[in-house]
């Protein structure tokens, strides 16, 4: 096929990339297990644009693949105490001593979603020359969650928002995603057999989040008078950011590969993503109006960079070892920081704000992850291959700090598939990963602690998560 010929199928397949929709599937933000096993810094495919743009000096030829990952994930939070009662024992209506306010805030939560996310991408290989092209477009980071309801509190009354869950005050749902368009370059040492890469990614992230909410940040559900106490709050924003990559890929003997890359995060640190924020609470003022927030904001929120290093070894002919190692800077996102439009998030030690700009914040507080991945290859025929592998990673959240929407803890992972080629030319994938989190005891959950706009109800309880992940792809290498 001429080279006019191959770069008009790059376009194509980008385009075809760029309209497909789609969520992010995993708790936290980092989402990236497209490609299996075979999405790594050390491998040279269309998977490369993304992890490691200098392993596409590695790819043999133009490889176009499309890759959809669909995963389930299964969530149960039970909420127990201390609660963040704000109205003192023998006020009218107290929440403390009230046992519509204790059954209303504790006990069970339960979810499962089921979500997928898109991966196009080719690597154009100009007709055998020492430089690649790489386009692609896929949603790194992302998530939604959908908490199921409680149905001994449909139409209650008393308290008539526990029908949302005991969870409601960090989540009754959000969806966050990061869709990114990236274009990379690789160029080929052929004497050192060594390729360098670099890649520029347009970046359009979206957040909304509901969830129940009052003016004092405590998990009140009656007011002070005996009347509802409990409204809601709803978050609409989204922006464009920028973000590069850089790397290095080395093949020191036809049957050892190596691979390191560096992706910055969106925007380089924090991003400003505008809209609006809108406050509804439950206790009509003396008019008989609900007294409403609605304003233009400003969330900023910062995610991390991220660093890769992997290895390939083929032991044998039909047999290959795959390591990679991961760090993500997830100690850069310590706030999700409402602000008016255009200004900035100036908070005190305990989360405290003497500017009225700072509407409401998140505390997160999270800190750096590495994520641990051994597998291997077999070939039981030479177009069959058949992988696996088994993954560690540790938590980005202390126990503290742990809510029901971003829950997240220390991961084992295990992955098999099969790869087979149905031509020369044409090759498909199918790959099953199953996710274990270690289940989480929270007794000393920080959110109740910190001062206004900071503080919001503690999440003390017990935490479980599984995930289910199936990727299939189909490539198309000429």
């Amino acid at each position: 096929m001429s080279t006019t010929r191959r770069f008009a199928a790059v376009l194509v397949a980008a385009g075809c990339s760029v309209v497909v929709p789609g969520r992010a599937l995993a708790s936290g933000f980092l989402t990236d297990q497209f490609g299996s096993d075979h999405g790594s810094a050390a491998q040279g495919n269309a998977y490369a644009v993304y992890f490691n743009p200098a392993a596409m000096a590695g790819a043999a030829s133009t490889d176009i693949t499309v890759d959809t990952v669909v995963a389930a994930r299964s969530v149960t939070f039970n909420r127990t105490g201390p609660l963040s009662p704000g109205i003192a024992a023998g006020t009218a209506g107290s929440d403390a001593t009230n046992p519509v306010y204790t059954s209303a805030n504790t006990g069970q939560a339960t979810l499962f979603n089921v979500l997928g996310a898109p991966f196009v991408g080719s690597v154009l290989d100009f007709g055998g020359s020492k430089f690649r092209l790489g386009i692609a477009s896929y949603i790194p980071f992302g998530g939604q969650v959908t908490w199921d309801k409680r149905q001994q509190f449909a139409n209650y009354p008393l308290a008539p928002g526990a029908y949302d869950g005991p969870q409601r005050w960090a989540s009754i749902s959000a969806q966050t995603s990061s869709l990114y368009g990236t274009i990379a370059g690789a160029y080929r040492f052929e004497g050192l057999h060594l390729g360098i890469g670099a890649s520029l990614s347009v970046i359009r992230t979206g957040v909304i989040d509901v969830r129940a909410r009052n003016l004092t940040g405590t998990d009140d559900v009656i007011a002070a008078n005996g009347g509802l106490g409990e409204g809601r709050s709803y978050l609409n924003v989204d922006g464009v950011q920028v973000g590069a990559s850089g790397g290095l890929y080395w093949e020191p003997s036809s049957k050892l590969h190596f691979g390191a890359s560096y992706t910055s995060a969106p925007s380089f640190g924090t991003m400003r993503l505008k809209g609006t924020f809108k406050d509804l609470q439950g206790q009509p003022t003396a008019a008989g109006q609900n007294p409403e927030i609605n304003k233009s904001v400003d969330l900023l929120q910062a995610y991390p960079d991220v660093i890769r290093v992997g290895a390939t070894w083929r032991v044998v002919p039909e047999a290959e070892l795959r390591l990679e190692v991961t760090w993500q800077r997830w100690s850069q996102f310590q706030n999700q920081c409402i602000v008016a439009t255009g200004t900035s998030c100036n908070l005190g030690p305990n989360g405290s704000s003497s500017s009225s700009n700072v509407i409401l914040n998140l505390p997160r507080n999270w800190q750096d992850t590495v994520r641990v991945r051994l597998g291997g290859a077999y070939w039981v025929q030479p177009q069959t291959e058949v992988f696996g592998s088994f993954a560690y990673e540790s938590s980005p959240v202390a126990n503290k700090d742990q809510d029901p929407l971003l829950f997240d803890s220390t991961r084992l992972s295990g992955t098999l598939g099969v790869r087979y080629a149905f031509t020369p030319h044409l090759f498909g994938s199918l790959a099953y990963t199953y996710t274990y989190f270690v289940p989480v005891t929270v007794t000393n959950s920080a959110y109740g602690g910190y001062a206004q706009p900071s503080n919001s109800p503690n999440e003390n309880g017990s935490y479980s998560q599984e995930l289910y992940v199936f990727d299939g792809a189909v490539s198309y290498v000429f």
